[in-house]
């Protein structure tokens, strides 16, 4: 009961460093939906068979507290190579390797949460969509929700049984490589966009030939929570963005890009794609862009 107090404790000085935006992280914005789940669905359906509950932290915040039943699994720490640059999404092998050791199966019901807004959420969530993974959400309000919502805190890691995870080939539909990013900028495809997701400075330093800002951040409420799915097609209308556009989102190494990604497919927008590679690579081998000094920021750039 004593390590319960002081994990809450722990956990709720945290919240307030990130701004204590838990408030109306219960509220059903993203009930019953395909890439997003509420922390009251998250309740009903713990301890359920084949629902899995990954904590996407850093060990570090694991080992402090989480909740109860979750498995570490951080997309830096556990699932990226470093190849050819570095955040780049690993082979079938590994990820068949390292969800298996953690005990989960292609055919779980996943449900993911973290303390940075949900872009490592979403970063798992997209290398698990890209395998094949049938059945995977992200925890609106993340570590916030979590925290208010009462449920079950531990400082225990939760034990685990290796199975055997079978993954499907990547999927093209979601993946863009380097190549293809420079092949639509030569075609001049009107009926494409190549979206930054990184902040207004990052964008100032350079960006990809044609892209657009619009910072992933855009996508939250003033609370922390995710912009219910009319809200994000209205945004992404003002931009010139209709549901069948193709987006190629990027931000730094294609983290943050892919939270930008689950909320437009949510959204209803059919075709979009992620620079894996993205900033990194793109900065060492491509063509760099930058605005003009005597050209401000738009407001649709601006963070």
């Amino acid at each position: 009961m004593k390590n319960h107090w002081k994990l809450g404790l722990l956990f709720l000085v945290a919240v307030l460093v990130m701004g204590a935006f838990a408030g109306c992280a219960a509220e059903t914005s993203y009930k019953e939906a395909t890439n997003f789940v509420e922390i009251s669905e998250v309740a009903e359906m713990m301890g359920q068979d084949n629902v899995v509950i990954i904590d996407a932290r850093y060990a570090e915040n694991y080992d402090k507290g989480h909740l109860e039943g979750s498995i570490k699994l951080n997309p830096k720490e556990d699932l990226s190579i470093s190849e050819p640059v570095s955040g780049m999404i690993p082979s079938k092998e590994m990820v068949e390797e390292v969800l298996g050791s953690k005990g989960i199966s292609e055919k779980d019901t996943v449900l993911i949460y973290d303390h940075k807004g949900g872009i490592y959420s979403a970063r798992v969530w997209w290398v698990l969509k890209e395998y094949g993974h049938e059945d995977v959400r992200i925890i609106n309000g993340g570590e916030a929700a979590v925290v208010e919502s009462g449920l079950p805190l531990t400082l225990e890691a939760t034990a685990v049984e290796a199975t055997t995870y079978t993954a499907k080939e990547l999927d093209p539909e979601r993946y863009a490589t380097k190549e293809e990013v420079e092949a639509l900028i030569a075609s001049e495809e009107e009926n494409c966009v190549i979206l930054d997701t990184r902040t207004a400075a990052e964008f100032s330093e350079g960006y990809i030939t044609n892209a657009i800002l619009y910072p992933h951040t855009k996508n939250y409420y003033a609370d922390g929570t995710f912009k219910n799915t009319q809200a994000i097609a209205l945004d992404y209308k003002d931009l010139g963005i209709d549901k069948d556009t193709l987006v190629v989102a990027y931000c730094k190494s294609s983290v943050r890009a892919t939270l930008t990604a689950a909320l437009l497919e949510e959204a209803g927008f059919n075709k979009v794609k992620v620079y894996d590679g993205a900033w990194l690579e793109w900065a060492a081998t491509g063509v760099i862009e930058k605005p003009e000094a005597s050209a401000p920021i738009t407001t649709q750039d601006a963070s």
